[in-house]
């Protein structure tokens, strides 16, 4: 008998030091692979999906940095972006200000691309800081 209800998936990705500053560059960008699925065996499967939440941390941060700017795009340079620009203010480690983190919650139905991969691109409000951690969720 075939599973019914609602699977949830996320797409994992630790030990990042990709840097993050006040404008867009190609190269600050973390490819989000939606066919390596870590929470099911369903993730290979090509379909209709409802993005759920963008959950990206940050640690060195420094010169004025309060927010990252995040965009969901269909290609390495981002100029297909998927899902616009998102503003969210950095929440700060209670003893060590220097690390934080964002989340986006974004409840929009996606069909996955030919390459089942988003890019996810930032930048920050001013200042620098380092993106050490990248996961995506969604539903289907």
């Amino acid at each position: 008998m075939a599973a019914t209800g609602k699977f949830i998936h996320a797409s994992n990705h630790t030990g990042l030091a990709i840097a993050a500053t006040s404008s867009y560059v190609a190269a600050q960008v973390r490819a989000i692979p939606l066919n390596q699925d870590q929470t099911t065996v369903n993730g290979n499967v090509r379909g209709v999906a409802v993005l759920g939440a963008l959950y990206v941390h940050v640690n060195t941060i420094a010169g004025g940095a309060t927010t990252l700017t995040l965009r969901l795009s269909l290609d390495t340079a981002g100029d297909q972006p998927w899902i616009g620009d998102t503003t969210a203010t950095i929440s700060t480690g209670v003893t060590t200000a220097a690390q934080g983190a964002v989340t986006i919650k974004m409840d929009v139905p996606f069909i996955k691309p030919a390459n089942d991969t988003l890019f996810c691109h930032w930048r920050t409000n001013a200042g620098t800081c380092t993106v050490d951690a990248v996961q995506l969720t969604w539903t289907e």
